[in-house]
């Protein structure tokens, strides 16, 4: 899920816990109707009965595979989704390209050792958008950030300059943002180390993040080692030098056209108001990315299905849309968003699925507080499901591709599930199909679907859109301002 650096920083140091907002009386204009519950109990009994979640989530995962930005497999899913939509018989079934400065894949393994004072082999990985090393590979002393925070790097610059740039958990400080770890990893890059080597996960596991946002190749090389590889080299830092060396390569093409993937039900009454529903149909590649985000694709998938599958168009457009480029920095939604400015208004609200086959148990508000009334109303169709709840959480704000359509002040919901599973899943070899419950992502398909009729056929807006200087005001009263600013002026905010 989302800017999956900060969520794996979050998981060296902590875990936030999540907040339940209770459950506010509904809004005096957004209601649903006998009839929509009516249908709405029609899509649940399908979509839990005679869903295909699991299937098209297997097919992904098994027959397709790691779906890494601009790859063959990514196109492979592409024209896949593409078609498993035209069979539905929805309308207007189409991609939209946008272009990424680059794309990237391992050309083969990773290898690495610590030279002096002892021999020992590395367990080291490619950063994901690291340019490869020379053919010889990289070779240098080993000096240790102790903070990515300005003053401490320019303190550090003569001696990080040309070197090996060790980073770990505690170079991003105790309550590590967005804008601190990705603007001193870009600093940390321009002070030009030979290379740079972050911390990974326990027992010398792959889990795969990138140095820069944007889909652009770092400009020195980047590589992961194991955390237990990164506390053996700060040990021996304590009695004297350490060198290192390590070689990477990596298949790189610039300027790629990637496609999102778009169909729709048509509105009965509202066709040119829309409500979207989507997912990310990227991944990354030490898995297959069955959970992160094959769950979601494939339960947006489900929810296409089931609603076709009643035959009762909803009064609002669904839209649905599948976005690359997700784990880049929500390039493909971003892009999306650019394109499509114009209709902004017309957009009713965004769903969102990201966060694993977990049993959903709601709705995250994403900052929106003024969508609690809204949300309570769609209870009478969720509690069944053990889905009524609803999360005031903003951790992930910026962390998943309804980001760029909520600062601009669309309604936007983001599927609250459990994480525990997921945390210990995303970006990692264990990121297969084995790993997903079919019970439970049937449960979570069934309320994405539901939610998104339950709103499309509506008589009334879900929410009032909000200016960007409103949405402003309320990331400033959360704490998120900086990172918006941050986010905003490296493109990846609309």
């Amino acid at each position: 899920m989302r800017l999956k650096f900060v969520q794996f920083v979050a998981l060296l140091l902590f875990v936030p816990a999540l907040s339940i907002a209770q459950t506010a009386a509904p809004s005096v204009n957004f209601t649903v109707s006998p009839e929509t519950r009516d249908s709405a109990r029609q899509i649940i009994g399908d979509s839990i009965l005679n869903g295909k979640a699991y299937e098209h989530d297997g097919h992904l995962a098994d027959m397709i595979g790691p779906r890494l930005t601009g790859s063959s497999n990514y196109m492979s899913a592409a024209e896949w989704a593409r078609q498993q939509f035209i069979s539905l018989g929805l309308a207007n079934v189409h991609t939209e390209e946008w272009t990424i400065p680059a794309t990237w894949e391992e050309k083969g393994p990773a290898t690495g050792q610590i030279i002096e004072p002892v021999a020992h082999r590395l367990h080291i990985y490619s950063i994901g958008w690291s340019p490869s090393t020379p053919p010889q590979g990289v070779q240098g002393e080993v000096v240790y950030v102790r903070s990515l925070l300005p003053a401490a790097l320019d303190a550090q610059k003569a001696k990080l300059a040309g070197k090996l740039a060790l980073v770990d958990s505690s170079s991003y400080g105790e309550k590590p943002t967005i804008s601190g770890v990705y603007s001193g990893l870009d600093r940390l890059q321009s002070i030009s180390p030979a290379a740079i080597l972050l911390t990974g996960i326990a027992n010398g596991a792959e889990s795969l993040l990138a140095v820069s946002l944007g889909g652009s190749i770092s400009s020195v090389p980047a590589a992961e080692v194991g955390r237990e590889d990164s506390l053996l080299m700060k040990r021996l830092l304590e009695h004297g030098h350490v060198t290192a060396q390590f070689s990477l390569t990596n298949n790189i093409h610039m300027g790629v056209k990637i496609p999102n993937v778009v169909a729709e039900i048509r509105g009965s009454e509202l066709p040119d108001d829309d409500v979207v529903v989507g997912a990310h149909l990227d991944s990354w590649q030490p898995g297959t990315g069955a959970q992160d985000n094959g769950t979601g694709v494939a339960s947006v998938m489900e929810a296409a299905r089931a609603i076709q599958a009643l035959h009762r168009a909803p009064r609002r457009t669904i839209r649905f849309v599948l976005f690359g480029g997700e784990e880049e920095g929500l390039l493909g939604s971003v892009a999306y968003v650019r394109q499509h400015m114009a209709e902004l208004p017309k957009f009713d609200a965004i769903l969102i699925t990201d966060s694993g086959s977990e049993p959903a148990k709601g709705w995250s508000l994403v900052a929106r507080e003024d969508e609690k009334g809204a949300v309570g109303a769609l209870k009478p169709l969720l509690e069944g499901l053990g889905a009524a709840g609803v999360s005031s959480d903003n951790s992930f704000l910026f962390q998943t591709d309804h980001a760029p359509f909520d600062v601009l002040g669309v309604p936007s919901l983001v599927l609250w599930n459990d994480m525990t599973k997921y945390f210990t899943l995303h970006h990692k070899a264990s990121d297969t199909f084995d790993s997903v419950d079919e019970k439970d992502l049937a449960q979570g398909a069934a309320v994405t679907a539901v939610t998104a009729y339950a709103i499309a056929d509506s008589k009334d807006s879900f929410a009032p859109h909000l200016s960007p200087a409103e949405m402003q005001s309320i990331l400033q009263k959360a704490g998120l301002l900086d990172d918006y600013n941050y986010l905003k002026s490296v493109g990846m905010l609309p």
